[in-house]
């Protein structure tokens, strides 16, 4: 009740005046002696203002983060995937890709996830002949195989058990290659500098890890994967893989 009495009132003042407010504000917090203590405060503001970008940016879109308009990610898996393959999207939230591999790459495609939410959103967005969802979680148990390509989009860095999960769908699936998206540690000064300031570093506080090229790779290895492919682009790393000879 309190929470929507105040927002009911902060509608009413005037944008302009809101945002001279706002800016005066960062300002004084940004010119405080402490110069550790005034980042920590501001990373802490930018914390919850890109939360909010987020938010918006997916009601911009009708449900649909632009990201997946505006990066043109989803062309690096389309792209290496072959017509009528069969293809498993492990963690395919709310179909998106699942979606563009069924119609662009024309693949038969299994997207599996353990939301329910995004996964009814999925169903009823995303209609194909060659496209089914399933509640299923990965780490439990996979569909039967075998299956062609296995996706992974912004899934391992939540996982802790994210080598065993590769080296499980690399035996038990048997795909001619499995194509992986992380986020890169890499991807702003403003990382290490958290880091120096005790703060999480993270693009999400739900992960587990994130990547550089090393950690990437030794982790395909360990899973008996050979990466043939790994692009850096959009503050993240967008690998191909294939099984190693011989397991």
């Amino acid at each position: 009740m309190i929470r929507a009495v105040w927002r009911a009132a902060l509608r009413r003042v005037p944008p302009q005046l809101a945002d001279r407010v706002f800016q005066s504000w960062v300002n004084v917090v940004a010119e405080r002696p402490d110069t550790a203590a005034a980042l920590r405060r501001l990373f802490t503001l930018d914390d919850h203002l890109q939360r909010e970008i987020d938010r918006t940016a997916i009601r911009y879109d009708g449900g649909v983060h632009v990201k997946h308009r505006l990066t043109g990610y989803h062309d690096f898996f389309v792209e290496r995937v072959r017509p009528g393959e069969r293809v498993l999207d492990v963690g395919s939230g709310k179909g998106e890709l699942a979606h563009d591999l069924a119609v662009r790459a024309g693949a038969d495609v299994t997207g599996i996830d353990v939301k329910g939410p995004s996964l009814s959103f999925a169903r009823e967005r995303f209609r194909h002949e060659h496209l089914r969802f399933l509640e299923r979680n990965a780490l439990e148990a996979l569909p039967d195989g075998p299956f062609d390509a296995v996706v992974l989009s912004n899934v391992i860095e939540h996982l802790d058990a994210r080598v065993d999960l590769l080296g499980r769908i690399a035996r038990e699936l048997r795909p001619r290659c499995v194509l992986i998206r992380v986020p890169a540690e890499d991807r702003h000064w403003h990382v290490p500098l958290r880091r120096e300031l005790g703060l999480p570093w993270f693009s999400d506080p739900s992960h587990v890890v994130e990547y550089d090229l090393r950690r990437l790779t030794n982790e395909l290895y360990e899973a008996g994967l050979e990466p043939v492919e790994v692009q850096s682009r959009w503050g993240e790393l967008w690998a191909e893989a294939r099984p190693a000879p011989g397991g």
